[in-house]
């Protein structure tokens, strides 16, 4: 990656912890990386590894135990000034992971879409926001009339468009996508997974693309971050991800791909990752770009053998 390319979100050391003083958990766990500005960086891991919660956090839902996160170079995270969180809340938008309860269902998709506006203090007249709201449908490929409709006479697939539209109203330049669609048909994806990438390049959005198959963030994602509970363990480039997947819990992830020919299907190995088979006690760990791009957490023994691979 170029140095000159701007950084649109930096995150720095980030902890987030929960429960109480004293029983907390660690749900992430000292994490770094930074989204350039126009790029889709995807975060993928299993079910419960702190992906959702790096979302989460970085929107301002989660607070920050350690750490920072910080948005054009000023930081985000923590206390700040009223006048910056309403630029915050209207600069940085989410898609959240289920459209049949992300959205209010004793509200009609007009209030949906344009709560936004309500709550960053718009002063808009009632028909300029309701032309704000068809043009926002109008984008996600909704007709405006829908606006005077209920959540329930949609599709899950007309429902994550609904999603979007709510997010894209307040003009943002970075969306949280957590997991747009883990929950809809597999006929429906690659329509709204299109329609991301097609809004991207019209408005120069930035993406952090949560997800935990992937083969999808492969298809989106210019650079991929492989998380496990609560730690980052690689990232680099999409294809040289995919290329060249140096740890153990990324190897892992990707042999259980399900292959379209039906006899590599059957014949492929599935591999497992058992964190309990690495022993840190002594020599730990450390975050180490092994070529240009290209990051690993390992040991200096695993790193050694990781060097080997390339």
């Amino acid at each position: 990656m170029s140095a000159e390319r701007e950084k649109l979100i930096e995150v720095q050391d980030m902890s987030v912890t929960f429960g109480s003083r004293r029983h907390p958990f660690t749900a992430v766990d000292k994490v770094s990386f930074h989204i350039y500005k126009g790029e889709t960086f995807g975060l993928v891991g299993e079910s419960g590894s702190g992906k959702t919660t790096i979302g989460r956090a970085i929107i301002r839902i989660n607070p920050v135990s350690s750490g920072r996160v910080l948005f054009h170079g000023q930081t985000i995270s923590g206390r700040i000034p009223r006048a910056l969180d309403r630029e915050v809340t209207r600069k940085i938008q989410m898609i959240f992971q289920d459209p049949m309860a992300s959205l209010n269902e004793r509200a009609k998709v007009d209030y949906i879409v344009s709560e936004g506006l309500y709550s960053n203090g718009s002063r808009l007249s009632d028909a300029q926001r309701r032309e704000k709201v068809a043009k926002a449908l109008s984008d996600v490929g909704l007709l405006p009339e829908f606006a005077d409709r209920f959540p329930h006479e949609f599709s899950g697939g007309q429902r994550q468009r609904i999603g979007i539209a709510r997010a894209l109203i307040l003009e943002p330049e970075f969306i949280i996508a957590d997991e747009p669609i883990s929950a809809l048909d597999v006929s429906i994806r690659a329509q709204v997974l299109n329609l991301l990438s097609a809004l991207q390049k019209e408005r120069g959005l930035t993406y952090l693309f949560v997800a935990h198959d992937l083969s999808v963030v492969r298809f989106i994602c210019d650079r991929i971050a492989v998380i496990h509970k609560g730690k980052i363990v690689e990232l680099a480039d999409s294809e040289q991800l995919f290329a060249h997947p140096l740890h153990p819990y990324t190897r892992a992830l990707l042999s259980a791909i399900p292959q379209p020919d039906p006899i590599a299907e059957r014949s492929k190995q599935l591999l497992s990752y058992d964190p309990a088979c690495h022993d840190y006690s002594v020599d730990k760990p450390v975050w180490t770009e092994l070529e240009p791009g290209h990051f690993v957490l390992g040991n200096q023994k695993e790193l050694e053998e990781y060097r080997r691979m390339l």
